[in-house]
């Protein structure tokens, strides 16, 4: 894309961005994996269908559900709808609506449930699909992309993508190690430690946040995430491991990184330009030393004053651009 071109396509985006909004129209299905659980697939379809273009599929972060990108019908999945995408949020195990079994693992999340939500979709818009993907939900979103997605994804943005972790605090290993659940963050008042502490957020949007919360993810996902960060890898029973697929990743990627997210740090999503080699990777720092905004956290990102601003606005742009997606 020439420097005119991509200025043209900012101006519209602004321009569109500034344009009162519309409520937000959503359709709401059951899909299946492959192994039966019951997942949600929400689509935000614009006015006019949006086929000449890629459809958006957004998996939320690990117990998170759709609530990280749409709030109250605030957020990027209404965001990119309005402005012409075919956009669609997914529930998988462990998050919303989607079934919770009592021990579901990570690689069932990521083997099973995101190429079930990205065959769905495709089932409705054909084509290669774009990914936006969050925090170690989206880790193991990339780590599918060389695997079970191959061939079925075109471009994709990361935010905050934990693709080489670490234990991030004290809290965590806490409540991970218990019960494997982030849920009791906000009883022990940890929600906003971890979660939104900092962020530009208004009142509201913190209460609704706070309400919905991240989901138990069960004893059996949540200690594999705590192993996960204590070992900077994760195993999967195919005989690969995260770090194994990365290295294979080659999709064009947007990673945009919060510098105070205290659940899943930006050196945590940093190095997926070196360990994926093969791919085309950019890096969007969210911190007031780059930007006349925000440093940001997990959740401010997608809901902050400035976000539409400073992290919708330059998704969509990239996902706009063209030329780049071939293997």
């Amino acid at each position: 894309m020439s420097r005119r071109t991509a200025a043209i396509a900012w101006l519209c985006a602004l321009l569109a961005w500034a344009a009162p909004a519309q409520e937000a129209k959503v359709a709401r299905r059951k899909v299946r994996s492959r192994d039966g659980a019951a997942l949600a697939l929400y689509r935000y379809a614009p006015a006019g269908g949006g086929a000449s273009r890629p459809a958006v599929l957004l998996l939320p972060d690990l117990g998170f559900g759709r609530e990280s990108f749409d709030l109250a019908g605030e957020g990027l999945a209404p965001f990119l709808q309005h402005r012409g995408r075919d956009a669609y949020v997914a529930e998988l195990r462990g998050q919303g609506a989607a079934d919770a079994p009592a021990a579901w693992t990570l690689w069932e999340w990521a083997a099973l449930d995101v190429l079930a939500a990205v065959e769905a979709v495709a089932a409705a818009h054909p084509g290669r699909v774009d990914l936006v993907v969050h925090g170690y939900g989206g880790a193991l979103a990339i780590a599918a992309a060389s695997r079970e997605l191959s061939g079925k994804v075109r471009r994709v943005v990361a935010l905050s993508p934990a693709v080489a972790p670490e234990v991030p605090n004290e809290a965590i290993r806490r409540l991970l190690s218990a019960e494997g659940t982030l849920s009791r963050a906000a009883p022990e008042r940890c929600f906003e430690l971890l979660f939104t502490r900092g962020g530009d957020l208004g009142a509201v949007e913190r209460g609704l946040l706070e309400k919905a919360g991240p989901r138990d993810l069960g004893r059996s996902a949540g200690r594999e995430l705590l192993r996960w960060m204590e070992q900077g890898d994760l195993p999967f029973p195919d005989g690969t491991s995260v770090r194994g697929r990365i290295a294979g990743y080659d999709r064009p990627t947007l990673v945009v990184l919060p510098m105070l997210d205290n659940y899943a740090h930006a050196e945590f999503a940093e190095p997926l330009r070196a360990m994926a080699k093969g791919a085309r990777v950019r890096l969007r720092s969210l911190s007031r030393l780059y930007l006349n905004g925000e440093d940001y956290t997990h959740l401010s990102m997608l809901h902050g004053r400035g976000a539409p601003r400073d992290v919708f606005l330059p998704a969509l742009q990239f996902l706009e651009e063209t030329g780049e997606e071939a293997p």
